[in-house]
């Protein structure tokens, strides 16, 4: 059975950036940028949990997961009990994790 996939509005603003930062300055390459992404978030229909640990589970307090693809890290929180995937953020691989201080890299 699949699991069902959405987005946070957080997760959303976050793809729609990375698009227009991607096609402010490479407008073809943004388009497939977006298809495969897109791509990547569907494949965690089948056996999300294939993923791994995200950093940020120690933040959040849960288990988070993360795909990559290419520069970005899709993070997400799987729901057993509901058979669902819900994409929380979508952050550049680059960009401190979510919940980590300046403070914790230094």
């Amino acid at each position: 059975m699949a699991y069902s996939v959405e987005m946070t509005p957080t997760a959303e603003r976050e793809l729609r950036s990375s698009f227009q930062y991607i096609h402010a300055r490479a407008p073809r390459n943004a388009v497939r940028w977006l298809k495969g992404i897109y791509d990547a978030i569907g494949s965690l229909e089948e056996f999300p949990n294939r993923c791994a640990i995200a950093p940020e589970s120690q933040h959040l307090g849960e288990t988070v997961r993360h795909q990559l693809f290419k520069s970005h890290r899709i993070i997400f929180f799987v729901d057993e009990p509901s058979h669902s995937v819900k994409i929380l953020y979508i952050r550049h691989a680059k960009m401190r994790t979510v919940g980590e201080s300046r403070i914790d890299k230094e």
